[in-house]
């Protein structure tokens, strides 16, 4: 049995403003207490970023007042929008705020990416045209080479997080067959469920899938002192590399 003093408190910033605990969050890290904070995001379009972003170091003052030991801001194109040195100063914005280590989800991805010695991807996401162009941006100016990227088209919140998990594999299948040299999946977009498919995805394609809610949980307990360590999630979670079936 886990003492209440061995608990991991981490705290989350979320883009709803009522947002709960992640539902991959809750699955990978049952034991992790996740404190949750909403910035209120009105739409996943550059407007809405950058209209709540604006809230972030509030949200991490108050995350901080509830005795999380570390923050992760858990969005992906929220941090990734406006590029590299905007993401950076929403961490310094974070860590200031709060006087614990934080994070963003697009840094968080990253991480992921450099761990498993991927540099061509294929992209799935929940999210229009305009915002694939960012994330292209971003991950091409931090050396990464998109071998394909296609989205769902989303800008409302709840539209996201309605959408099926088996919905989010047929897009992933997609780009991952029209990019055969891709060597990983992205699925971009914490909103979205994932851990329903990604663990069966990767047996099947061959090649390691990550996903913004899922590395989103693991660098948040990791930055807070845990291993990450989560059995049957996938080849990152388990082991922290590829290691395809025999």
């Amino acid at each position: 049995m886990t003492r209440a003093d061995d608990v991991i408190k981490v705290g989350l910033i979320v883009p709803p403003l009522d947002g709960s605990v992640p539902p991959d969050a809750a699955a990978m890290y049952p034991d992790v207490a996740f404190e949750v904070a909403g910035l209120g995001v009105r739409g996943l379009t550059a407007a809405g970023y950058g209209e709540a972003v604006g809230r972030v170091e509030d949200t991490a003052r108050v995350l901080a007042s509830r005795g999380v030991s570390a923050i992760l801001l858990f969005g992906t194109s929220l941090s990734f929008f406006k590029g590299p040195a905007f993401n950076g100063e929403l961490e310094a914005t974070m860590r200031e705020a709060s006087g614990v280590p934080a994070l963003t989800l697009t840094s968080a991805m990253i991480q992921a990416l450099e761990l498993l010695r991927v540099r061509r991807i294929a992209v799935a996401t929940a999210y229009t045209g305009e915002v694939d162009a960012m994330f292209r941006r971003y991950f091409e100016a931090c050396g990464f080479e998109i071998e394909r990227i296609s989205g769902l088209g989303i800008t409302a919140l709840t539209e996201v997080e309605a959408v099926a998990p088996e919905t989010i594999a047929d897009l992933a299948r997609k780009v991952a067959m029209d990019a055969p040299d891709a060597e990983a999946v992205v699925l971009s977009c914490a909103g979205m469920r994932t851990t329903p498919v990604t663990a069966a995805l990767e047996r099947e394609l061959g090649k390691p899938v990550i996903s913004s809610a899922m590395v989103g949980s693991w660098a948040a307990v990791r930055l807070a002192g845990s291993s990450g360590i989560s059995p049957g999630m996938g080849c990152l979670y388990e082991t922290g590399a590829w290691h395809a079936e025999p």
